[in-house]
């Protein structure tokens, strides 16, 4: 579990932080309603997409620092698959990076990086259980 202990500390802060995240964009949905109608612009859009998106990257790091060393990885590829795993939190924190820029595209490179560390993280994860068996 030493690879995984990274992952498990990155997800249960990231649960709190997208908590209280979430608790502001609800406590500030009110003003978003134009004639009944939920209506936000970009901007809160992408920061609710942070917030949304950050749950299940914690969630997905809970999983793999519980279980990495059980997909039949060798260590180096453990520590990838970890470090891929906690990588995956750029997408939250690039989508939010956007929102709070007010929708420009300047941290739209760090939402991707986040999505190909996912990615990797999870075909390294695919490679171990197929090798486990």
């Amino acid at each position: 579990m030493k690879q995984g202990r990274l992952n498990i500390i990155l997800g249960s802060a990231v649960i709190i932080v997208a908590g209280i995240g979430g608790f502001a964009l609800g406590f500030t949905v009110e003003h978003h309603f134009v004639l009944g109608h939920y209506s936000p612009g970009l901007a809160r859009f992408l920061t609710k997409a942070g917030h949304s998106h950050g749950m299940p990257m914690a969630f997905y790091n809970l999983i793999v620092g519980g279980l990495i060393d059980r997909f039949g990885l060798g260590e180096g590829e453990m520590k990838w698959c970890s470090w891929l795993a906690a990588g995956a939190f750029l997408m939250p924190l690039g989508l939010l990076l956007r929102g709070l820029d007010g929708g420009a595209l300047t941290f739209a490179p760090v939402t991707l990086v986040g999505g190909l560390s996912f990615m990797a993280s999870a075909a390294l994860i695919l490679k171990g259980a197929l090798a486990a068996r």
